[in-house]
């Protein structure tokens, strides 16, 4: 449709000028030195034309012929541009390849490149906007490729080189120097240096440091630096954020929750940190159990530590198949523990028994529940259930504390051949 539009324009114009030149209307009159020159206006109008074509072509000759040396120049930058983009690009692939060596050569002529240009267009409209991102790019794929070579020395050259232009350059992207700061937490990780990974990455600002790769390498951080509660709450913040999937996610918390609680070294440090777990945590099997166990350790309050298994225990007790067998173990040792510490408590003593006539098939429960009797002075009736529980038991740190619980009764009802002969069964197993 606009072909047609000029094609029928033209024939416009040529239909006017052949009218006009078939019926001239006038005469332009010239007067140069006293004489005079008639001539058509249609010749008139030609010259004038031709005169304007004239002028016009020669000045833009000439403006040509001034702005060469203009013009090479802005050939050669392009040129300069052309060769640090075929580098950069380079050095990229290599380093994507495992081609270090030649990684970083490729940077560094992307690095030459970038200088040269940046001289030759001080206080010049044509110098690329992005020089300074592209250059701390290069300086960047340079890094991570002596960091591949094992080359310290050339990596924090090149980190140095990033971290300076960023602070003298107003104009250069945050996000750089972003990328800049994880990898180089990410190095220092590799190397086992997990306090000046920890200061790298506390120099991110704003959103940076909750995206999920901050926090990845933060937990492996404090990991590392045996920061556990750090650990702990870096680790909630990833699974809220679904970096993990729910079996690690648990995994992960339980190690990190027995972890801080080892750290503890008193019983009141022991229940501030307890106090810092949230309701999930302390309702898992293994961190209530390695806590009662850790305040044993501790020679705490054992009232305090039997509130805190008393989620584990419902759980055994309504629900056995979501504890593994080594679980029921430490939980039932755990409580028996602590209740010989505690010494009488009905309240247990009922618990305990009630559980065990719901399943008298569990020798874990008999046991348990013979304990008690035991430190209740139920001692009859301890000494029948630790019977039936001894025959039953399997874990052999249980069967030998059956052998010589029995043993113990025996000498309290005077039965000194029947102790002996559970003395003889303990050194036997």
């Amino acid at each position: 449709m606009k072909a047609a539009i000029w094609l029928l324009t033209l024939f416009g114009v040529a239909v006017a000028l052949a009218i006009g030149a078939d019926h001239p209307s006038g005469l332009v009159s010239i007067f140069i030195s006293g004489f005079r020159v008639d001539v058509s206006i249609n010749f008139a109008v030609l010259i004038l034309i031709a005169s304007f074509l004239i002028i016009y072509f020669a000045t833009r000759a000439i403006s040509t012929l001034f702005a060469l040396p203009k013009i090479a120049k802005r050939w050669r930058l392009q040129q300069r541009e052309r060769s640090m983009h075929e580098h950069l690009l380079n050095a990229l692939e290599q380093l994507m390849t495992g081609r270090y060596l030649r990684s970083v050569r490729s940077a560094a002529l992307t690095v030459e490149n970038a200088n040269t240009l940046e001289q030759q267009t001080v206080n010049s409209e044509s110098a690329p906007k992005y020089l300074s991102q592209l250059r701390a790019l290069a300086h960047l794929i340079g890094a991570e490729s002596a960091h591949a070579l094992r080359d310290n020395s050339t990596r924090e050259k090149y980190l140095q080189a990033i971290l300076k232009d960023a602070s003298q350059s107003p104009e250069a992207p945050y996000e750089t120097k972003e990328a800049t700061l994880l990898s180089a937490a990410r190095w220092s990780l590799g190397e086992a240096d997990p306090i000046t990974a920890l200061s790298w990455l506390r120099e991110l600002k704003g959103g940076v440091s909750r995206r999920t790769l901050t926090l990845r390498l933060k937990l492996k951080a404090d990991r590392l630096a045996k920061h556990h509660l750090s650990a702990l709450e870096t680790a909630r913040l990833l699974n809220k954020h679904g970096a993990f999937s729910e079996n690690a996610a648990q995994g992960l918390l339980r190690s990190l929750c027995t972890a801080s609680l080892d750290d503890c070294f008193d019983q009141h440090q022991l229940q501030q940190t307890w106090k810092l777990l949230d309701a999930h945590e302390k309702s898992l099997p293994d961190v209530a159990i390695h806590a009662s166990e850790r305040m044993l350790t501790l020679s705490g309050n054992s009232q305090t530590a039997l509130t805190w298994l008393a989620p584990a225990w419902n759980l055994m007790t309504t629900q056995p198949k979501s504890l593994t067998e080594s679980q029921q173990v430490r939980l039932i040792q755990t409580l028996a523990a602590h209740l010989k510490i505690i010494g009488v408590d009905k309240n247990w003593l009922t618990a305990i028994d009630q559980a065990r006539l719901m399943n008298p098939r569990n020798a874990l429960l008999q046991y348990l529940s013979a304990m008690t009797c035991m430190h209740n002075g139920l001692w009859g009736k301890a000494q029948q259930l630790m019977l039936e529980a001894s025959g039953q038991l399997t874990h052999p740190k249980l069967k030998k504390e059956a052998w010589r619980t029995l043993a113990e009764l025996a000498l309290q009802h005077g039965q000194e051949t029947q102790a002996v002969t559970y003395w003889k069964k303990i050194a036997l197993d």
